[in-house]
């Protein structure tokens, strides 16, 4: 038996495939998009040339429904498991060309579209609060929908994606200009989206065989304007099931879960919250990003990550267990993200060892380390640095906010003094990244070996 992962480089990634293996008995196909990222990122995973893994293969040009008569052919394909977003779709058109029982389910033919998720909730349950979204092409054509729905304010972004790229906040009486600015940078058809006010949330989760949304986790995000843009998220903390929004979101995701008919999966929802309730924002079938999961799963004492295992695996799997919300709401958590606002590569990194021996510290999301290049950070994707902090409450974990970001401190080469000696270690430890990276002999011989590589 054998599952389908998709450039399965992450963190989710590297646990799916050990649980598939030493829980289920189950190898993993690992198919790549392209051979650069592959070449880069498969040596840091040694999961990835183990006995876990049966056979590697490069997707083609024509997508991955290309692959499909290989895998029939040659392989016992049981499950498939969208690990981020950017499986979700690619997976599901495998699942549903093998015949897998997980693909039947209607609402995966949507999840390649913000939109029509949106629009199959809304023909399930008239009832669910969602807010007027459109496809538009021009500026023109935003702010002629905006006007026929009598909308203010609205947000464009892409109708596919995930970590805040490509986001914009727009007035229907402010600048034309930067309205059309937008379009330039984001040429085709993004999504326009009515504002909703308040504060934004998140709801994660997991569905069993009969549908039967539990909720596993809830918080609220930190979003501030940063290097420009609107709207960028630079931490994140969870909520105590006691919060006041609490009992509302978690029924309102419940809700719109089980208008999805989404079974076997687990689901990551984001909604606004103001004087009028909930209101969804998206909602995908994958698990949060950024290891949230895995901190739900550490505030509860369970496993989160293994009982969706369970699901993509098993038809009888997927049921939430273990769940102890006292436990959760006395192990609350934040995520805090470094930002940077300029182009730079890392030739110091300072805080490092002071930030792990705090008493709240739980785990880097991402490490900052020498050799890294930074980027002005505009989205979820660009930032420097993330960590896990807990702690019993909310002082507590401003404190631990505040004291992180007042700890880690970055320098980068355009701020070192030029020349070979200074910069030395920087051009040193990048060698020795690529060089710790390099493909093994025995890897490109074990691709060929009972691992296909193509």
């Amino acid at each position: 038996m054998e599952a389908v992962l998709l450039n399965p480089y992450q963190y989710y990634a590297d646990v799916f495939i050990d649980l598939l293996y030493t829980q289920h008995g189950i190898r993993t196909i690992a198919l790549h998009s392209d051979w650069r990222t592959r070449l880069i990122r498969q040596p840091r995973m040694p999961i990835l040339d183990s006995p876990a893994v049966s056979a590697h293969y490069m997707v083609p040009p024509q997508g991955v429904a290309a692959l499909v008569p290989m895998l029939r052919r040659r392989h016992d394909v049981v499950a498939v498991l969208p690990h981020d977003e950017g499986a979700v779709a690619p997976l599901v058109t495998i699942a549903q060309e093998l015949g897998l029982p997980w693909g039947r389910q209607p609402i995966l033919t949507t999840l390649h579209s913000k939109q029509a998720v949106k629009r199959f909730i809304a023909t399930a349950d008239p009832g669910v609060r969602l807010n007027q979204v459109a496809r538009v092409s021009s500026a023109g054509v935003a702010l002629e929908w905006a006007h026929s729905h009598e909308i203010d304010r609205f947000v464009l972004k892409p109708d596919a994606g995930s970590g805040n790229r490509g986001i914009g906040f727009f007035d229907t009486d402010g600048d034309p200009a930067t309205l059309a600015d937008y379009f330039a940078q984001h040429p085709g058809e993004p999504l326009a989206e009515e504002y909703i006010g308040g504060v934004e949330y998140w709801v994660n989760g997991q569905t069993g065989p009969e549908g039967d949304p539990v909720v596993s986790g809830l918080g609220i995000y930190d979003r501030r304007s940063v290097n420009g843009k609107e709207n960028v998220e630079v931490g994140s903390r969870s909520i105590a099931s006691t919060h006041p929004a609490a009992a509302e979101l978690g029924e309102y995701a419940r809700r719109v879960v089980t208008a999805m008919g989404l079974q076997r999966s687990p689901f990551h929802l984001e909604a606004k919250v103001d004087d009028r309730g909930p209101c969804l924002i998206e909602v995908g079938a994958r698990l949060c990003g950024e290891k949230v999961v895995a901190m739900d799963g550490w505030a509860h004492g369970t496993d989160l990550m293994a009982q969706a295992v369970d699901g993509y695996a098993d038809a009888r799997g997927g049921r939430t267990t273990g769940l102890d919300w006292g436990r959760y709401d006395s192990h609350r958590f934040v995520a805090v993200n470094g930002s940077s606002t300029h182009h730079d590569v890392l030739a110091e990194v300072a805080g490092v060892a002071e930030v792990e021996s705090m008493p709240g510290f739980v785990m880097w999301i991402k490490k900052p380390e020498v050799g890294d290049t930074i980027v002005p950070t505009r989205d979820l994707l660009a930032n420097p640095w993330s960590l896990y902090l807990w702690g019993p409450d909310d002082p507590t974990l401003d404190r631990a906010d505040e004291e992180v970001r007042a700890t880690v401190a970055l320098t980068g080469l355009s701020q070192t003094p030029r020349g070979l000696r200074a910069r030395w270690p920087v051009y040193r430890e990048r060698v020795g990244r690529y060089w710790r990276a390099r493909i093994r002999v025995s890897q490109v011989r074990s691709w060929g070996k009972g691992r296909r590589s193509v």
